[in-house]
């Protein structure tokens, strides 16, 4: 191969792509948005255009980022609105007390990992493990026991729903990238993670018996509502609480239902367009979904805590600068992922493996697994490397003459959110939360939460290769 031809070599181009993301962020210390926009440059550059022109290069750059953005900014922006609204109206709160009155004080892990995958679904993971790890801290003042299986039980739920259920912006970017309608990836993604939380919580007991006693440094800190089981402030009722995270997943999932049995027939309309169709489409969208929920938890944060539009328009603002950043890494991802499409890295890969064994269903979903957990071991965030995962694969299942999955996409999207939990070490920032929030040592952070990450990506991957096979969704 000559070095003219080599240079525009496909694999050549996605090896140089990845290389480029990864010695960015992890050994130049560059911004996840400035790496992946200098990667899509530069995939761009190397792949040829029909027009000759170079400008247009830069301009399908910019259109790859723009589409991208026009897909995924309401989503990410609501959901930055719902968690902030939550957590200060104290509805995140008044869940996490409901859950330990429900579960009882014996079942406290069960409480905490399934606080821990709720939370995260709108509040996202960091913050989600800002507000959960006090509890960990005062079960274990009390008991003197099981710390690690209390702070690991939050960070595996957290973890699963940040991978996996939308609005968080991986599982969203995938969806848009691999075209899953967000409705469905709401209900694969929750029912992959619900099925996958009990080999969690036993990850976490394992984990907890090999090393029973970390080296633990608990911050001084005073006794919050959660942890007293007592509000000193007025909190919403837990029906409150929850709506912002119900009403979009049930308006979603009822438009989808309605689709459904119009497509089967099932609905006898007696004229072409009727106003109710046209409501369900409206409030059933999901970017209305999430504006109306993006409302409700407006609403019961200035009921609750009766704030003034002044203070309001603060804490929206707030929220909104936060998911600003998201925004421009989740676009430019979209460009990186857009080129390497231009690139028809796709269908490389597919040659490549049909060359070989062929890359079958349950194969790819294994290939995508293990993709995915190579990229996030290498550059540390979940998100960057659902992004990059997503591309690759949708180039994969798109390319001309691939033969129809034999199960839904969205298990490939969820697959794919599975490999970015592996795995959390020095690079990712999630690491150091658990370290730094979780007062554990990074040896034994290495030891537990690291290689249980691992465990808990192998046992979600399990869980899909079943579900695809038994309820494949086609």
């Amino acid at each position: 191969m000559n070095l003219n031809a080599m240079f525009h070599d496909p694999l050549f181009i996605l090896g140089l792509g990845i290389v480029t993301v990864v010695g960015l962020i992890v050994v130049l210390r560059v911004n996840a948005f400035l790496s992946l926009l200098a990667a899509a440059f530069l995939v761009s550059f190397m792949t040829p255009i029909d027009s000759g022109d170079w400008g247009d290069k830069v301009l399908r750059v910019a259109n790859g980022f723009g589409t991208m953005a026009g897909k995924i900014t309401i989503f990410i922006a609501m959901g930055s609105i719902i968690g902030k609204c939550m957590i200060d109206s104290g509805s995140a709160d008044r869940i996490i007390r409901a859950l330990r009155s429900f579960f009882g004080e014996r079942l406290i892990p069960a409480s905490l990992i399934s606080g821990g995958f709720i939370l995260s679904i709108p509040l996202f993971y960091e913050s989600t493990f800002y507000l959960m790890a006090p509890i960990a801290r005062s079960v274990y003042r009390a008991v003197k026991k099981n710390y690690l299986l209390y702070l690991m039980a939050i960070g595996f739920g957290a973890t699963l729903s940040h991978t996996l259920v939308p609005p968080t912006p991986g599982p969203v970017a995938a969806a848009l990238t691999l075209n899953v309608p967000i409705g469905t990836m709401m209900l694969v993604g929750a029912m992959v993670g619900i099925l996958t939380a009990p080999f969690a919580l036993g990850i976490a007991y394992v984990m907890n018996r090999l090393m029973p006693n970390p080296e633990i440094q608990l911050p001084e800190e005073p006794v919050t509502e959660s942890q007293a089981g007592e509000s000193t402030e007025r909190q919403p009722s837990l029906l409150l609480a929850l709506a912002p995270i119900f009403i979009p997943v049930l308006l979603i999932l009822t438009c989808s239902l309605f689709d459904m049995y119009e497509k089967a027939n099932l609905l006898d309309w007696k004229t072409d367009a009727p106003a109710l169709r046209n409501v369900f489409h409206v409030v059933g969208h999901p970017q209305m979904a999430m504006i109306l929920a993006a409302l409700v938890a407006v609403a019961v944060l200035v009921q609750v805590r009766g704030v003034s539009f002044r203070k309001l328009e603060s804490r929206i603002e707030s929220a909104l600068l936060d998911a600003g950043l998201i925004i421009l890494i989740v676009s430019a991802g979209g460009a990186f992922g857009e080129m390497l499409r231009a690139a028809n890295i796709g269908e490389a890969i597919r040659d490549r493996f049909q060359a070989d064994a062929g890359l079958t269903g349950v194969l790819l979903l294994c290939v995508a697994f293990g993709i995915t957990a190579i990229i996030k071991t290498a550059q540390g965030s979940s998100t960057a490397a659902i992004l990059a995962a997503a591309a690759i694969f949708s180039g994969i299942i798109s390319a001309e003459g691939t033969a129809p999955l034999p199960y839904n996409v969205a298990y490939l999207a969820v697959t794919i959110g599975l490999g970015s939990c592996v795995t959390g070490w020095m690079n990712d920032g999630g690491f150091w939360l658990f370290c730094r929030i979780g007062g554990i040592k990074e040896t034994d952070a290495l030891k537990t939460w690291t290689v249980g990450l691992v465990f808990l990506g192998l046992s979600g991957l399990g869980v899909v290769l079943v579900l695809s096979r038994v309820l494949p969704l086609v």
